[in-house]
């Protein structure tokens, strides 16, 4: 089994691609989050949780180290449960980098853009390239196939062990956070309600035309 996850994860074809696009896939994962922001569009469930917690419980500044705890405790839970071999580079590489990125962002798109968005012209410039680009992150984020986010592999176990099906699964947990993190203070927007609802799909169909390249 060891020896099977091992080969998974390092001996894939296109290494030499699949990690570079993955490190900046997860970056560029963070800096869209600091534009979502800043347009007050909402941000994806996990995150709107994340800031919820990191901004009116803990009352720190950055994400990063937060969204790395939390995504610490899914894996131990992960591992507890024997479901490792959704584990691997890629999700180390979102606990890590998609938080610390977004801290990172924010202060330059405070610059870029500072002040207040009032104008709905304004906000959807930034927002729709910034959606735009995140599909494509994530998109190609799946197609690496370098791991799963902890987050993500939660949803996937619950549904392959309670055998549900997979996509009422997965709405069904990003409502549930999404409803903690609104309860706690979170900002929820029109993106937070289309990555519950639509976007798996987008993003699958986008990792679609992109798969070949790391075949």
């Amino acid at each position: 089994m060891l020896k099977k996850l091992t080969d998974h994860l390092f001996c894939q074809p296109r290494m030499g691609r699949r990690i570079p696009v993955l490190v900046l896939s997860v970056i560029l994962m963070g800096m869209c989050i600091a534009f979502f922001e800043k347009t007050r569009v909402g941000t994806d469930p996990c995150t709107v949780f994340n800031l919820s917690i990191t901004q009116n419980v803990l009352h720190w500044q950055q994400l990063g180290p937060w969204q790395l705890i939390f995504n610490t405790v899914l894996l131990i839970v992960i591992l507890l449960l024997k479901e490792g071999r959704c584990i691997g580079l890629g999700s180390l590489a979102n606990m890590v980098l998609v938080g610390y990125s977004r801290d990172f962002f924010k202060p330059i798109v405070e610059w870029l853009l500072p002040g207040k968005m009032t104008s709905l012209l304004a906000r959807g410039a930034v927002f729709v390239p910034a959606m735009a680009l995140f599909l494509v992150a994530v998109a190609f984020y799946m197609v690496v196939d370098l791991g799963t986010a902890p987050y993500d592999a939660m949803s996937q176990i619950i549904a392959r062990r309670a055998k549900i099906p997979f996509a009422a699964v997965r709405i069904s947990y990003d409502i549930a956070v999404t409803v903690i993190g609104f309860l706690l203070g979170g900002q929820v927007g029109v993106f937070t309600v289309l990555s519950c609802f639509f976007l798996g799909p987008v993003i699958s169909a986008i990792a679609a035309k992109f798969r070949p390249w790391f075949s």
